[in-house]
């Protein structure tokens, strides 16, 4: 299950993370979408996504974050998340900045094609 407009996703995956919801946040990707979260290692397709979300999952840590910029066309968007992963104390342990490409489904919902976690502070370096 996807979100209704580009502009959800970033909230609905927070939720989801925080929830330690696995099955719904891998619901957020197609089916040959694209996950990394260093530039370097990629996975492709929602069985290697789940193993690469489950050491996230794992950790004690909660996210936070928001959109920075959402351009959207009838069927695509390109989305940039500012995000912190969070202590259970409340500190920062770790924080990014997300490019993402989101695609509408034949079902009229929005899911990742590609979401890379750190592309855009990379982008900075």
């Amino acid at each position: 299950m996807g979100v209704a407009s580009p502009e959800l996703m970033a909230e609905t995956f927070i939720e989801r993370f925080n929830a330690r919801d696995a099955a719904g946040m891998l619901a957020l990707y197609e089916p040959d979408g694209v996950f990394t979260f260093d530039g370097v290692q990629k996975a492709v397709g929602h069985e290697q996504i789940a193993e690469a979300l489950a050491g996230f999952l794992a950790s004690p840590f909660t996210l936070r974050g928001r959109y920075a910029m959402v351009h959207a066309s009838a069927n695509a968007a390109l989305c940039s998340l500012k995000w912190e992963m969070m202590e259970p104390e409340g500190w920062i342990n770790s924080d990014g900045v997300s490019m993402e490409v989101l695609t509408r489904g034949s079902d009229g919902l929005w899911r990742f094609a590609v979401d890379d976690a750190t592309a855009g502070r990379r982008a900075e370096e």
